[in-house]
């Protein structure tokens, strides 16, 4: 009966016309709309319920159609799946392109005919746009002896679709872990009636680095009165390969203390020791010769009348190898490779990321530039920004000239007038930001905007806008990352032109400062097209450079040479500043002027 049953079908069904279409005629027979899960730059998962019993016909030939959104139908590519469990067919997509929509069906073959479910879209990430997992709230809970609910507070960058956080003790009184809340971990802390005691909770998300939260918990035990008392671990100045660590502890016995040191040690390493004075007190160290982007546990400790005693544990995270320059290689999104580390302590810097209004990327907003102003200068310090086709569209430049909301307004120029002999020069360029009238609107922020020199620098064929219409070309289908700075002490360039620095009346006020010397950090990949993030390819497969121009007019008509270029370690050097702190290979000590056509 079933044999008959299925060759009605058969006749009844409609050839397969497209990708889209699906054959009412054996209704049956269909699958509802796939669910996609865990995508990333090449893969995902899908997934699909069938409306009929699959067990009934264990040799239908069914499984998933995909292709490009905007593919024609007779070039979507067919999976066939034999395996099944329950009433659900699954795959997973591999090969797939990065930075691309992609629709899938399910489909199920009565003899000539396909019967197509409704498609489902999803884009697989960008190149260059790995997700990030990052812990917001502390990375160190203190919790009393009483134990009860905590919880932990995170964010993950450029999410996949689908993909949700886990978390795990390694410990059995931290436990009944709760994610049902997005940015949300939540666990139970068991109560403790001994001694304090530490435990490390890892969250987990699929092709992010994990990150931990150490759990220090209070004693259940009332101190013996000769015992040291230790107050909470601390940490500062956390960099590639170095960190500061403070911890106290007081002693009121008769027992002569004979030592007192941090034991410290790398996830899965062996505990090593930094010494400090015998005496009670606050301690303080610099641990140096640390690893990279390496999570380390530390605690202080003491030996008192051949005792040893420790505080609870604490735990850091170096930041990415900067490969020099000043700052401390922190940034504040680990996974955004132009960035530059935020300088900790000067007054005079003024930070604002900029998210595109209207541009998300798998439920999330997409980044459209992050600005570093001066209060004393008046004018942006660098503009960090990526470059991809993404960002451009059919958008009019608005020419929405404002103050920055996220920059104090007191600092900013205060209306779109000229002087000095210049002009309003964008750092990151109109034309960058064609997407949608929203995000171009945001770089006609007062933060983004320079005096730059009208007759002979930001002008057709001025010095500076050669260079900007000759890095435009160097754009590739991978991601390119730049960051355009200024400079305001006295330059000299390779051509043997001077600036020296000087305030000008600018936008409103009378005390900008002009800038000397503009530059643009550019880091790329070699080919242009790996499909890969520059976070993941080797020092081979990337190539960086700054290209600096000299603020006059002399350079006007002035084609781009070798004698523009510096290596980004020049440019460190040069500023004060540091580069691309977030890509451990960026090759930054040298270059060649040929990788770039010169």
């Amino acid at each position: 009966m079933k044999q008959f049953l299925f060759l009605i079908f058969c006749t009844l069904s409609a050839a397969f016309v497209s990708c889209k279409e699906e054959t009412d005629g054996a209704a049956d027979f269909r699958f509802v709309q796939p669910e996609v899960t865990d995508v990333t730059q090449t893969t995902a998962n899908v997934s699909s319920r069938a409306l009929f019993t699959l067990n009934d016909y264990p040799g239908l030939v069914k499984g998933f159609a995909y292709g490009p959104a905007d593919e024609a139908a007779e070039d979507c590519r067919t999976l066939t799946v034999a395996e099944f469990e329950r009433n659900a067919i699954s795959a997973r997509l591999t090969g797939l392109v990065p930075g691309t929509r992609y629709r899938v069906h399910a489909y199920v073959e009565l003899g000539a005919s396909r019967i197509m479910s409704d498609g489902a879209e999803f884009a697989t990430l960008a190149g260059g746009d790995a997700p990030v997992l990052e812990i917001v709230s502390e990375t160190t809970l203190s919790v009393p002896a009483a134990g009860g609910r905590q919880t932990i507070r995170y964010e993950v960058l450029n999410p996949a679709a689908g993909v949700d956080v886990t978390a795990a003790g390694d410990v059995t009184w931290l436990t009944s872990f709760d994610n049902a809340e997005y940015g949300v971990i939540s666990f139970e802390v068991g109560t403790n009636e001994g001694a304090a005691r530490s435990g490390v909770v890892t969250l987990s998300y699929t092709g992010a680095d994990d990150r931990t939260v150490v759990v220090n918990q209070a004693s259940g035990e009332e101190p013996a009165p000769d015992e040291p008392v230790f107050g909470s671990p601390s940490h500062s100045g956390v960099a590639a390969d170095r960190a500061t660590v403070t911890c106290s502890f007081s002693y009121d016995g008769s027992e002569r203390i004979s030592k007192v040191w941090f034991a410290y040690k790398a996830s899965g390493g062996s505990e090593r020791e930094a010494s400090v004075s015998a005496s009670a007190g606050e301690k303080s160290t610099t641990l140096t010769g640390l690893s990279a982007s390496t999570t380390y546990t530390y605690r202080l400790c003491a030996e008192i009348g051949g005792q040893s005693y420790s505080s609870a544990t604490a735990s850091f995270t170096t930041s990415a190898n900067s490969g020099g320059g000043t700052g401390t290689g922190l940034t504040k999104h680990s996974g955004w490779p132009e960035l530059v580390p935020e300088e900790e302590g000067n007054s005079d810097y003024y930070y604002a990321y900029h998210m595109c209004p209207d541009f998300k990327i798998d439920g999330r907003a997409a980044r459209n530039y992050t600005v570093c102003f001066s209060a004393e200068h008046h004018c942006p310090v660098w503009v960090a920004a990526p470059r991809h086709d993404c960002y451009e569209g059919s958008a009019n430049r608005t020419n929405a000239y404002r103050q920055d909301p996220d920059i104090p307004s007191n600092i900013q120029y205060d209306s779109k007038e000229t002087g000095g002999g210049c002009n309003k020069g964008h750092m990151l360029g109109s034309a960058e930001r064609t997407r949608s009238t929203s995000i171009n609107r945001q770089v006609f922020y007062y933060s983004n905007i320079a005096p730059q020199y009208s007759s002979g620098f930001n002008t057709g064929g001025g010095g500076w806008n050669i260079l900007e219409d000759w890095i435009d070309k160097k754009v590739c289908a991978d991601t390119t990352y730049l960051v355009i700075g200024t400079y305001f002490e006295k330059y000299t360039d390779r051509y043997g032109n001077s600036a020296s620095p000087k305030r000008i009346s600018f936008g409103g006020r009378n005390d900008v400062s002009c800038p000397t010397m503009f530059y643009i950090a550019v880091l790329r990949t070699k080919s242009g097209s790996t499909g890969k993030s520059v976070l993941d390819c080797s020092a081979d497969e990337l190539m960086c450079a700054a290209f600096v121009r000299c603020h006059n007019n002399n350079l006007k008509g002035k084609q781009v040479s070798a004698k523009d270029m510096y290596s980004i370690r020049e440019l460190e050097e040069l500023t004060g500043h540091t580069f691309f702190s977030n890509v451990p290979n960026a090759p930054k000590d040298t270059y060649k002027a040929s990788d770039w056509g010169l």
